[in-house]
C-alpha cells in the first residue's frame, strides 16, 4: 500500500499536483464549513471526495453524475480532492474498475492536474476549463 501511495505522490509532483495529508489541510477545510460531504463547493473552493485514485498516472476518479457535482470541479479556482489511501491502485484500469464497483454512475472523470491550456503564441493559461489548482489530499 505504501509503494503505490509513494508513486501517486511522486508522479503528482512530477505534474506539479501537490499532495498533502488530511491533518495538513483539515484547518482550511473547517475554516471553508467543509462538514464531510462528497462535493462542496464555497465561493471558488471546491472540495470533492475521489471514488479511487491511480498511483501510475496520479489521477483520481470522480462521480460527476449530476450538474451540481461537475460545478464542484469545474467552476472553481481551487480544487481539493480527497483521496482514501486505501482507494489508490496501480493503473487506470484497476481504479476505474474499482469505481465502477463502489458507484454505478455512468459519469465519472478522472481528475489529473490544475487546468491548463496553451495558444499558438505558447502562451500557458490555467485555469481556463477548470480550476487552477488541484490539490490531493491523502487520508
Amino acid at each position: 500500500m505504501d509503494n503505490l501511495l509513494d508513486e501517486f505522490k511522486r508522479t503528482a509532483k512530477a505534474n506539479n499536483v501537490e499532495v498533502k495529508e488530511f491533518a495538513g489541510i483539515e484547518g482550511e477545510l473547517e475554516g471553508l464549513g467543509y462538514g464531510g460531504e462528497e462535493y462542496f463547493k464555497k465561493g471558488l473552493v471546491g472540495v470533492v471526495k475521489a471514488l479511487c485514485a491511480n498511483a501510475e498516472e496520479a489521477n483520481a476518479i470522480v462521480d460527476v453524475s449530476s450538474p451540481e457535482k461537475l460545478s464542484c470541479i469545474i467552476d472553481v479556482e481551487k480544487l481539493i480532492i480527497l483521496i482514501d489511501k486505501d482507494k489508490i491502485f496501480e493503473n487506470m484500469h484497476k481504479a476505474y474498475q474499482e469505481a465502477y464497483k463502489s458507484k454505478s454512475s455512468d459519469y465519472m472523470i478522472f481528475v489529473s492536474q490544475e487546468s491548463k491550456t496553451a495558444d499558438i503564441e505558447k502562451q500557458l493559461v490555467s485555469g481556463v476549463q477548470a480550476a487552477k489548482k488541484l490539490v490531493f489530499s491523502v487520508k
